[in-house]
C-alpha cells in the first residue's frame, strides 16, 4: 500500500505550483440522458505516464502548540479532524435489482461499500451527494429518470459511515415536494444530517453545522436546476438553486453562528466532460471570494481535477481555498467513458492554538465500481483502487474481480493521480 501512495504523491509532488497537489501551495446543456450500463469488457485506457484513527466516539489529541516569547498565549487546544467527501451517490433500475431479496421482501444496499468502509472508519467526518429521492413505495421504486430509491438506504449510509449529505441536485424533485418531504423524513430517521432541501423557510435559513471535537464545519448545498420541474409556487425554501447572493448571504450565516471552515457543494458543469467549464470555475470561485474554504462538485458523474486557489475578499484579505470540480459517480450502474470511476477526497482539517482553521492537506482517492453476475443477477461493488491493489499485491483475494477489472484499476491508479492535478487555472484569481 505504501509503495502505490509513495507513487501517486511522487507524481503530485512533480507538477506546477499551480497544479493541485496534496498539500496547498504557499502562497501570496444541462443533464443529458444517462447512458444504459453495459455488459461488455471495459476498454482499455490511454496510456499515462494511513493507519487506523481513533473511534470517532473518542475525543481527538489535544496538544499545545509551543510559544515564543513574542507569540500571544494559545487560546485553543490545536485540532486535527480527517474529511472524506465522495460524488454522486445514485441508485439505478439495475441497482434496485441488485438489492432486492427475494427471501426477505428488503432491499439492501450494504453490499455496494463493504469495501470502503475501511477507509470510513478513518476519517473524523464523511459527507457525499444523495442524487435519488427516497419517495416511499407508493408511487413506485425506480431509477433513470425519475429516481425513488428505498428508505433502506438513508440506514446503510448511516451504518457505512455517513455523516451528512448535501440533496440539492437536479433529481430533488423527481417526486415532487412530496418526495422532498419524504426523502427529508427518511434521512432524519436514519440519522443522516443533510442541507439543499428543506421542509420550511426557517430550515432553509439555518447551515447545517458538522461539529466534531471541538471543530465546526458548515456544509451548504446548491444545485443548477431540477430538470424542469418546476418549485411549487411560494415555496421556493424547498431547493437552493445556485444564486450568488443568495450563497453569500448563507456563507456569512454560517460564520456568525461559528463556523471554522465552510464548504459550498455545487451540482453544476456538463455531464461527462472531465474538465470544468468556464461557468463552473466562475461560480466556484465567486463562492471562495465570498469566504468559503472548500467546494465540492458534482454532476458531471466523472472526476474533473481539483486546485488550490487564492481570491481576494472583499474586504482586500487574501483567501485560499480548495476547488474539486467533480467528485464523479460514488455508487452508480453506468459503465465506461470514466463514469464508472469516482474519487474519495481526503482532507486533513486544522485549527491551530489561536482558533484559526485552514484545510491542511488534501488528496484524491480513485474509486472503480465494478460489477459482476451471481445467482442470475448483478452485484454492485465500490473498490478504493489503490488500496484494493495493495492487498491484492499482499495475497488477498477478491474472488469476484475479473483480470481485466484488476488491469483497469491499475491503469486507473497511475492516470487518475496525473488527471485530478491537471492545470485549470493559469494564474491566481482576483
Amino acid at each position: 500500500m505504501k509503495e502505490n501512495w509513495c507513487r501517486w504523491a511522487v507524481i503530485l509532488a512533480f507538477c506546477t505550483a499551480s497544479v493541485a497537489g496534496c498539500v496547498p501551495p504557499q502562497a501570496a446543456k444541462q443533464e443529458k440522458p444517462s447512458t444504459a450500463p453495459a455488459e461488455t469488457a471495459p476498454p482499455p485506457l490511454p496510456a499515462t505516464p494511513s493507519e487506523e484513527k481513533p473511534d470517532q466516539t473518542q475525543d481527538a489529541t489535544s496538544m499545545q502548540p509551543a510559544s515564543s516569547p513574542n507569540e500571544a498565549p494559545s487560546r485553543f487546544p490545536e485540532q486535527r479532524l480527517t474529511l472524506m467527501a465522495v460524488g454522486d451517490i445514485m441508485v439505478h433500475q439495475e441497482q434496485l435489482d441488485a438489492a432486492w431479496d427475494p427471501k426477505t421482501k428488503t432491499y439492501d444496499f450494504h453490499p455496494f461499500f463493504t469495501n470502503v468502509v475501511p477507509l470510513f472508519r478513518k476519517a473524523d467526518l464523511v459527507i457525499g451527494n444523495l442524487e435519488t429521492t427516497m419517495s416511499g413505495s407508493a408511487t413506485g421504486y425506480s431509477g433513470y429518470p425519475m429516481f425513488n430509491t428505498p428508505a433502506s438506504l438513508g440506514h446503510t449510509l448511516k451504518d457505512v459511515g455517513f455523516t451528512a449529505v448535501s440533496t440539492a441536485n437536479n433529481h430533488s424533485l423527481d417526486r415532487r415536494e412530496a418526495g422532498v418531504l419524504q426523502t427529508i423524513k427518511h434521512l432524519d430517521e436514519a440519522g443522516i444530517l443533510h442541507t439543499g432541501t428543506f421542509a420550511s423557510p426557517e430550515e432553509r435559513d439555518e447551515p447545517l453545522l458538522l461539529k466534531k471535537d471541538g471543530f465546526t464545519l458548515a456544509l451548504l448545498s446548491y444545485t443548477y436546476g431540477t430538470n424542469g420541474i418546476s418549485i411549487p409556487p411560494g415555496k421556493p425554501y424547498l431547493i437552493n438553486l445556485i444564486n450568488p447572493e443568495l450563497i453569500k448571504k448563507d456563507i456569512a450565516r454560517a460564520r456568525e453562528q461559528g463556523a471554522d471552515l465552510v464548504a459550498v457543494a455545487l451540482h453544476f458543469g456538463v455531464e461527462y466532460q472531465r474538465m470544468p467549464n468556464e461557468a463552473q470555475k466562475k461560480t466556484a470561485e465567486l463562492c471562495l471570494q465570498y469566504g468559503a474554504d472548500l467546494i465540492l462538485g458534482a454532476h458531471p458523474h466523472v472526476v474533473q481535477p481539483y486546485e488550490w486557489k487564492t481570491v481576494t475578499l472583499e474586504d482586500g484579505r487574501e483567501h485560499k481555498g480548495l476547488i474539486a470540480y467533480s467528485l464523479g459517480n460514488f455508487i452508480s450502474a453506468q459503465r465506461w467513458d470514466y463514469k464508472d470511476v469516482g474519487a474519495i477526497l481526503k482532507l486533513t482539517l486544522h485549527k491551530d492554538g489561536q482558533g484559526s482553521a485552514s484545510i491542511e492537506s488534501a488528496e484524491m482517492i480513485p474509486t472503480y465500481v465494478h460489477f459482476y453476475r451471481k445467482s442470475g443477477k448483478r452485484h454492485y461493488v465500490i473498490y478504493p483502487v489503490p488500496q484494493t491493489l495493495a492487498n491484492l499485491q499482499k495475497g488477498e483475494k477478491y474472488p469476484t474481480l475479473t483480470k481485466d477489472a484488476i488491469a483497469y484499476m491499475k491503469r486507473l491508479e497511475g492516470e487518475m493521480a496525473v488527471h485530478v492535478s491537471t492545470v485549470v487555472s493559469k494564474k491566481k484569481a482576483s
